[in-house]
Order: structure tokens, then sequence, then C-alpha cells
């Protein structure tokens, strides 16, 4: 007689087996999360740092062609008629509210098309650039001024206008990640109008060329990383002016305290996503991250175009 043959009864897995595979999953995700994390911010940084590559070598184009970097911006009303230090550049004394250093360097970004469709010989109300053509202009995003790190991505702006370029009432200018570097303490005039006697290289009217900045443009920043009010706000910075800065409240102070504004002045201040500082793009056309630790006086040096720390 044959011998019987059995076949092995397969058995399934049991709850601990089960629960055991899904914790030890659960580590595994866990510990490869913050890595993938870290290699997206990693990506996102070199991203950024690219953009103000682009940036720097833009502006040293314009210096090249114009034998000076741009100005950091026009804008006086007749609030500061008057004031030297607030007011209109002499034998200018209307109310103008112009572009800034954002909209000068464009064609040495491939972006000339978008500064061909700006217009600011004419104007009605003075506010030029939230005006017909250049308000429109202006709500299109420079992929170059944006850090892949802040959240609050291509989202508009809220500026001054009873118009919009998109559907809610705050959905002005497109934002920016950049500003120029105006002053080490203070970019404004009595915390309104952008001053013209600022010591840095990007402020009101201003047209340093390399030979003005003493301290050595490898040592002088010149457009620093910001950040807005948080997604959703529709508060932060536009490009096409307004955005120049000083550095008397560090880097990464935005980050520390409650919005109040973009402008308040004693909230102001470079900032970035990136943790523990932020890039600048430096006269010479290079790109530092500066940490948010450095020393003030030491930032305060390198924000000065010819303040005798030469070497820093």
């Amino acid at each position: 007689m044959l011998p019987r043959t059995f076949k092995k009864r397969r058995q399934a897995f049991t709850l601990v087996e089960l629960l055991v595979v899904i914790a030890i999953i659960g580590i595994l995700v866990a510990l490869l999360l913050p890595a993938v994390q870290a290699a997206r911010e990693a990506a996102r940084r070199s991203q950024c740092s690219n953009n103000f590559r682009q940036v720097g070598i833009a502006t040293q184009g314009y210096h090249a062609a114009e034998r000076h970097f741009p100005a950091g911006l026009y804008m006086w009303g007749d609030a500061a008629r008057g004031r030297s230090s607030c007011g209109a550049p002499p034998g200018r004394s209307d109310r103008y509210f112009g572009p800034g250093w954002g909209y000068y360097i464009l064609p040495y970004l491939e972006e000339s098309a978008l500064h061909s469709r700006f217009d600011f010989t004419t104007r009605k109300t003075g506010a030029a650039y939230a005006e017909g053509p250049n308000f429109a202009a202006g709500g299109e995003f420079i992929p170059a001024y944006l850090c892949p790190s802040d959240p609050q991505g291509r989202e508009l702006v809220f500026c001054c206008s009873t118009i919009s370029n998109g559907g809610g009432v705050k959905e002005d200018l497109a934002r920016t990640n950049m500003a120029g570097v105006a002053d080490s303490l203070d970019w404004s005039c009595e915390g309104t109008w952008p001053r013209r006697d600022a010591n840095g290289v990007l402020f009101q009217s201003s047209d340093v060329a390399t030979k003005d900045i003493t301290d050595g443009s490898s040592h002088t920043l010149i457009v620093g990383e910001i950040i807005g009010s948080g997604e959703g706000t529709n508060d932060g910075y536009f490009w096409v002016t307004w955005d120049v800065l000083h550095t008397n409240n560090g880097i990464n102070l935005p980050l520390r305290i409650p919005p109040r504004g973009s402008w308040v002045v004693e909230d102001t201040g470079f900032a970035s996503h990136h943790p523990g500082g932020c890039y600048f793009a430096l006269a010479d056309g290079s790109v530092q991250f500066i940490q948010e630790s450095i020393e003030q006086s030491l930032l305060a040096g390198m924000a000065t175009r010819a303040g005798g720390e030469t070497g820093l």
C-alpha cells in the first residue's frame, strides 16, 4: 500500500506578527521621512541659491550697461516734499510712485518682453506702478525672484489699489522673496517713505557704481531674502517696487514675531524659511548664505557701501 501524502497546511500571520510588521514599517517611515524632507529642502535651497545667482549676475549686467547699479526704487509723494532725505530728487517735485530695481533688471533675466509692457513715461494719478498696463504687468510672477521653500508660493499680495489682478480684493501684485539692501539702520524716513540718503547700494533714487563701494564689492550686500506674512494672507512684498530693507533687525526676525504688516519698520528684515539664515547676493555677483547668529555689527558692516569695514 502506498504511503499517504499530506499537504502541509499554510498558516496566516498572527495578530502579534502583523502588529510587529506594522511597527517596523512605521519606524522605517519615521526614519526615512526626515531624510526625504532634508533632501527636498536641500534641493529647494540649491534652487534658491541659483535664483540669487541669476539676480546677482543681472545686477552686474545692468551695471555694465549703465555704469551703475539700478535705483533701489523711485517713490515719493506729497507728504515727503520739503524733506531732502525723503522727497523727490532735485528737479522732480511732483508726486511719483515709480518702479524699483526688480523692474530695471528684467532684461538681464531674459524678461525683456515683460519689461516692454511697462510704461512709466505717462501717468495719471502719480501711482504709476498701480496704473493700467503697469499694474497688469506687475501681476506677473518672476521665477528668479521666488524661493521654493516659502509656502506662500505664487500668491498675489496687496499693494494699494481698488483693482486687483486676482479674484480677491487683496490679490494685487506678484510677490517676491527678494529685497534690495538699502541701509544698515533704517530704509525709511519716519517709517513712511524710502530715504534718499541711505548707506547701502539699492535705495531711493540711488545710482551707486562699483567705484562708490569702497568697502569692496565682495564684502557688500546688495539683495537679500525676505518672506511675507504667510500662506493665504496676501501680505508680502511685490517685486515691481517698494522692496528695499535695512539690516538693523538682524536675520529671521519676521519668523519670531507676529506679523503686523510688511512695512512696519520695527518688524521688517531679511528672513527665509531655510533653517538658520537666508541668502544674499553681493555687489560682485556672488551669493552667500548668512547665518541668523551673525553679529549685528558685522551684518551692518556688510550692508554699508562705504563704512570703512574693508576687513570684513
